[in-house]
């Protein structure tokens, strides 16, 4: 038996495990409850309809804790390999989902701080732009200026 299954296998052993107790969808849905886990009734009736093997699952959200449940109250009296196999499995999801939702965290923060700092260089860039085009406006001052009086004395001549 390969070390890690699956989400194919997983959802086949889920299968038996819920045919072998005679588990109804409303069954699996109130033991999650009663676990502390929220997968909708409708995502149960998914999971276990014909032909989901070969469907896509959130794992984190929909598999794992169903897998947490099945396996945890039935996987542990049958002394099934399998069985043990699979919460091993689980366990090592869980821990890499875990991981990835840390490095998601801080990347998120990482890159909150570098819009942060481009912000604060694009307000620092905009009051020097401001800054030169006061100046520019005065020296277009001075220049008229300077104009109206080299045409006075043009004028004068």
């Amino acid at each position: 038996m390969p070390s890690t299954l699956n989400a194919r296998d997983l959802i086949v052993s889920l299968k038996e495990i819920r045919a072998a107790r005679n588990l109804t969808p409303q069954k699996i849905y109130d033991m999650l409850e009663l676990a502390g886990y929220h997968v909708s009734l409708n995502s149960i009736k998914k999971v276990f309809e014909d032909g989901s093997e070969d469907k896509q699952f959130n794992f984190h959200s929909t598999i794992q804790p169903i897998s947490q449940v099945l396996l945890g109250i039935y996987g542990s009296r049958s002394g099934d390999a399998e069985a043990d196999a699979l919460r091993a499995d689980i366990r090592v999801k869980a821990e890499f989902i875990e991981k990835l939702e840390r490095e998601l965290a801080e990347s998120k923060t990482d890159s909150r701080r570098r819009i942060d700092f481009l912000r604060n260089q694009i307000e620092l860039k905009d009051k020097r732009i401001d800054k030169l085009m006061l100046r520019v406006d005065s020296v277009l001052e001075s220049n008229r200026e300077l104009l109206k009086q080299l045409q006075r004395l043009i004028e004068k001549l």
